[in-house]
């Protein structure tokens, strides 16, 4: 479901469109977002389209900034006291919103478009821990979790009060996940899950202690989110 729009609440044509656009990228990959595909899912004509997002590349482009919603949305996950398990957490969700919805996560990190339509990007290391909150609300679940770490004294490699340095850290944390994700994803890592302990775990706590965390801290802490998502 298109993460804007109530169950409750009637769809207009506009978001029956989009709704659909997003369900047939979904289900059938970006070759899918036709204007006739489109238009015949969401049980309208193919002028539509063109009156309510002025054409294909339009609607495809909303596509991209509902995928993002929806990403932001599957990263919001229960704040705990130890903001490394939350790290861990956090990477767990962003890795199952990839695996769930592989079309989407390529069209909006742009491995993948479709009539050349791709979420909009940024230099993310340009801007202060503010603006990431204010304009790239996924990256800002990273950034948030990264900053808590550093105020906790388990991430020791820069200043809470340096946002270039914060957000460059998230960034790292977050290269380590996507490189993951897109390698999973194009099958190298066999059966799905396979790899996450050994290569998504290790990794992470690696990247953790080279940051200044204890390898005995970071052990405890991902037993916490483990024990969480199970519950």
């Amino acid at each position: 479901m298109v993460g804007a729009v109530s169950s409750e609440t009637p769809r207009s044509v506009r978001d029956e469109m989009l709704h659909a656009a997003v369900g047939l990228l979904d289900e059938h990959g970006p070759d899918a977002l036709q204007t006739r595909k489109v238009a015949s899912a969401a049980g309208t004509s193919t002028m539509a389209v063109y009156t309510h997002f002025g054409g294909m590349r339009s609607l495809i482009a909303e596509v991209a900034l509902e995928g993002l919603r929806q990403f932001d949305a599957a990263l919001t996950v229960p704040q705990t006291t130890d903001p490394v398990a939350d790290l861990f957490t956090c990477g767990g969700a962003y890795r199952r919103y990839a695996i769930e919805h592989p079309h989407m996560y390529r069209l909006m990190f742009g491995s993948t478009s479709a009539h050349g339509i791709n979420a909009p990007a940024r230099n993310v290391l340009m801007l202060t821990v503010a603006e990431i909150e204010q304009h790239h609300r996924s990256f800002a679940h990273v950034v948030r979790a990264v900053h808590r770490s550093v105020l906790a004294g388990r991430i020791t490699v820069c200043s809470a009060d340096d946002d270039a340095a914060v957000v460059a850290t998230a960034a790292q944390f977050w290269a380590l996940i996507h490189g993951f994700v897109m390698l999973e994803l194009a099958g190298y890592y066999g059966d799905e899950g396979a790899a996450v302990a050994p290569v998504l775990g290790a990794m992470t706590t690696n990247l953790l202690v080279a940051l200044g965390d204890s390898p005995e801290w970071v052990k405890q802490s991902l037993q916490s989110a483990l024990g969480a998502r199970a519950e």
